[in-house]
């Protein structure tokens, strides 16, 4: 994934794929998972926790059911029916709630990461590359505050979950 962000008229990229950048991120991950935390503390996702296990354990019997001749057909319909009625329960108003309070709490401890252009100038010169040969990343503070940074801020950041997979062997 070669994505280019362009921010006051230069064009940066992000790190190697590799464990630098993943060190070099790891603020990043620290911030997120201490604001995280903080946010999604007194939270009460038991009930939500078992039916998602619930849902992905019935998945994943199923497709090893799938790939197995020793299972009947009737077998196979008891345990649809069972992963029809876990979807069902997971889609209850109170889990749907939970669900998307969580994902709240989760979007506001990134704004509250995005937003401090302090710890993004740091981050953004350790994780970033210029495009130019030979010309060091220097992203400012002041440049941060702009309204124009928050899409670069964005772009740069979606890149970076979205190479986490791939640096952790997933």
């Amino acid at each position: 994934m070669e994505n280019i962000f362009e921010f006051n008229g230069k064009k940066y990229r992000l790190r190697e794929l590799d464990l630098d950048l993943l060190h070099r991120a790891s603020p990043l991950l620290i911030k997120y998972r201490e604001l995280h935390y903080k946010y999604t503390r007194t939270i009460d996702t038991t009930k939500l926790d078992e039916e998602e296990n619930e849902v992905l354990l019935l998945k994943n019997t199923i497709e090893e059911v799938n790939e197995s001749d020793e299972y009947s057909a009737q077998q196979l319909l008891k345990l649809n029916e069972k992963l029809k009625a876990a979807e069902e329960r997971l889609r209850s108003p109170e889990l749907t709630t939970t669900k998307q309070y969580v994902g709240d709490m989760e979007a506001l401890a990134l704004y509250e990461i995005i937003t401090d252009t302090t710890f993004m100038a740091r981050l953004l010169n350790d994780i970033l590359i210029s495009e130019s040969p030979h010309e060091k990343v220097n992203v400012t503070e002041s440049e941060l505050k702009k309204p124009e940074s928050l899409e670069f801020i964005k772009q740069v950041i979606a890149s970076f979950f979205l190479l986490m997979p791939a640096l952790c062997g997933k």
